[in-house]
């Protein structure tokens, strides 16, 4: 039934989206449908958190690189399905005192939450420098990954992920063991 939601928002969008449209194409009685789902935003609600129970939060692999490839493939993955490519696309198409656009940024709020703890891993082990913004380093992946995914004219592939990946960690990486700073050697004078 969800995806057949996910499927309207991706034809249609959420403020066109029908009760009585989703429950022909999915072959049930309209009631059914309110009966799960009294309003069209508890129903978007349900689709919405399908898709974003879908992406994994924490990946841990061992390094920060390996974190967010695996982390932004999954995300990247979905961008590309058209059903759920709506949901992205609420993203970008929320507006202030919308209550659809309210819910997709209030769940990303909470996957954002939880993504930090790839961040905090990553300066725990010497990956970032301690004063590293992890929210503004996600910000720029998800934000550049929905870019280039949902904005691309005709380009399959779309930018090269670990391309955009080492892009943002060169800056924020700390420098090399070779050139922090070290301790002056004294001179005794004769």
């Amino acid at each position: 039934m969800l995806e057949v939601v996910l499927s309207e928002l991706d034809r249609v969008g959420h403020e066109k989206l029908a009760i009585e449209q989703v429950a022909a194409r999915a072959g049930v009685n309209k009631v059914t449908l309110y009966r799960h789902w009294p309003t069209k935003l508890e129903l978007s609600r349900a689709a919405v958190l399908l898709v974003a129970g879908e992406t994994p939060s924490q990946p841990d692999t061992g390094t920060l690189r390996g974190d967010l490839l695996e982390q932004f493939r999954a995300l990247r993955a979905q961008a590309r399905e058209p059903s759920r490519r709506a949901v992205f696309r609420l993203l970008f198409d929320a507006r202030p005192g919308d209550p659809i656009g309210e819910l997709v940024h209030e769940i990303r709020k909470e996957k954002d939450a939880q993504v930090m703890r790839i961040y905090e891993r990553a300066i725990e082990r010497g990956e970032l420098r301690p004063d590293a913004d992890p929210r503004l380093i996600h910000g720029l992946l998800f934000g550049a990954m929905l870019g280039f995914e949902l904005l691309r004219w005709g380009d399959e592939e779309g930018a090269p992920l670990e391309a955009v990946i080492d892009l943002v960690l060169v800056g924020v990486q700390p420098p090399p063991k070779s050139e922090q700073r070290r301790p002056a050697r004294r001179t005794h004078a004769r």
